[in-house]
């Protein structure tokens, strides 16, 4: 598979979206886990996009990892259908629900749980790391939200993962190790609302998907895969990647502080004034480096510098983020605020 374009990745491709679909449309644990287990099937040949050996130890460990929790999942599931004789129970048994939660955990790849990630992650391309910090999030993000059992479990992971995501990539110098790094820290930002509201979850998650799809792709283009690689000359747009580098990081008035504003909200509104706190201090941790990776693309000698056309592709994605403050917010705030209670009423 030496081939980029090899005729049989569009087949993997679609059964790894049909794997998500089957687990997201299901009510049922056993089918959820068998969307799992096709969702799988299909991504492990994309890792071995370019077949090189880095990839191939890459795509076997994360096999044993989603295998490992993937048994955990079916063997809890089992042993909650022995309690309840029920597939669709919500969880009221503590043990079980604990079992299944931390197998969620291991497969989203959030701490303590996430030792497997980097080793993985930084031997990849940067299409096949999106896929995996993104699309491979979606269906077990979904599988927490109908646990309604052990949130104060989950809020704990949750505030590990920010913290612990951030501190890490304070040393880091391999740009997808960042990256990697910092979905950790967001994806703990997700697990602090999934059991309470969604579709905040949702949100946040949709908005760190429009942010990375741009950034990646200019990542991608530098001339290497570490930091000091975005000093040289290159086809990005040194601004642009600045502002979605600020936005990821959450800096005001950008689409990444709005996410994290609206969670930030709820969570006071809830009176969880201790864990926003902490998730505060764990994101201005992240600024650091964030605000590192913005100076290696702004010191730039004069010669360096290539002012290039941002891509018409990604132009309504940019605005969409620089312009979020005065769009996106508003509708936000109006959805949850009138969506949302004529939902309940009815």
């Amino acid at each position: 598979m030496n081939n980029k374009f090899f005729p049989s990745n569009f087949l993997f491709v679609m059964i790894m979206i049909m794997g998500t679909m089957l687990s997201l449309s299901s009510s049922h644990w056993l089918t959820m886990w068998m969307g799992l287990e096709l969702n799988l099937m299909g991504f492990l040949p994309l890792m071995n996009i370019k077949g090189k050996m880095l990839e191939a130890e890459a795509s076997m460990k994360y096999f044993i990892i989603q295998s490992m929790s993937s048994s955990v999942l079916i063997i809890s599931s089992v042993i909650m259908y022995n309690s309840s004789l029920s597939w669709y129970s919500m969880f009221t048994d503590n043990i079980t629900s604990n079992l299944i939660m931390l197998s969620l955990i291991l497969k989203l790849g959030g701490a303590p749980l996430h030792f497997w990630m980097p080793s993985i992650t930084k031997q990849m391309t940067w299409g096949i790391l999106f896929m995996m910090l993104t699309w491979q999030k979606l269906a077990p993000l979904f599988m927490l939200s109908l646990i309604n059992s052990n949130q104060l479990t989950l809020l704990l992971i949750s505030v590990a993962s920010t913290i612990m995501g951030s501190i890490m990539a304070l040393n880091q110098t391999n740009l997808q190790l960042i990256i990697t790094y910092s979905s950790i820290s967001h994806l703990g930002w997700m697990l602090s609302t999934i059991s309470i509201n969604s579709s905040l979850s949702m949100i946040y998650f949709i908005n760190y998907i429009i942010i990375s799809i741009p950034l990646m792709n200019m990542l991608s283009t530098s001339l290497g895969s570490h930091l000091f690689s975005l000093a040289h000359k290159s086809k990005v747009n040194n601004l642009i990647a600045v502002s979605l580098v600020l936005s990821l990081g959450g800096l005001p008035p950008l689409l990444g502080f709005m996410s994290k504003l609206i969670i930030l909200l709820s969570l006071a509104q809830m009176k969880m004034v201790m864990l926003s706190l902490m998730m505060f201090c764990g994101t201005l941790i992240s600024l650091y480096f964030y605000l590192n990776m913005s100076l290696m693309l702004m010191i730039k000698s004069y010669k360096a510098f290539d002012m290039a056309k941002p891509t018409s592709i990604y132009n309504p994605i940019i605005s969409f983020n620089i312009l979020s403050s005065f769009i996106v917010y508003p509708l936000i705030i109006m959805f949850i605020k009138y969506a949302m209670t004529i939902l309940y009423k009815s």
